[in-house]
């Protein structure tokens, strides 16, 4: 059995193990996984396929990205101006890339 020795100076501490590579939104491409890191700045309801489905738009300095979560009006936490980090694969919107029912992670407010 292995033991771990959280005290050893070379253990990341824990904010730093849980923070993932981020990139900038202007450097994703489309089908490939991805994290980002941004802020929301709009959320909407919208109905695809029958079902409800909340878009958020996530915004950096660099650029715009909409996710979308099918069958939810609305998910815990997910407000305007809540930053969050989102991973997945994006795919080429109509009018900007999409994640569809990406994961998240919310972040503390700066």
């Amino acid at each position: 059995m292995k033991v771990f020795n959280r005290n050893k100076s070379s253990d990341p501490t824990p904010a730093e193990a849980a923070l993932p590579h981020s990139t900038p939104i202007n450097e994703v491409e489309p089908r490939i996984p991805v994290t980002i890191r941004g802020t929301i700045v709009r959320l909407k309801t919208i109905p695809r396929s029958g079902l409800p489905s909340l878009a958020v738009t996530i915004e950096d300095e660099t650029g715009k990205v909409l996710a979308i979560w099918s069958g939810r009006r609305s998910i815990g936490g997910i407000t305007l101006g809540r930053r969050l980090d989102l991973h997945g694969i994006a795919v080429a919107g109509q009018y900007e890339l999409e994640f569809h029912n990406p994961e998240y992670t919310l972040r503390l407010p700066s």
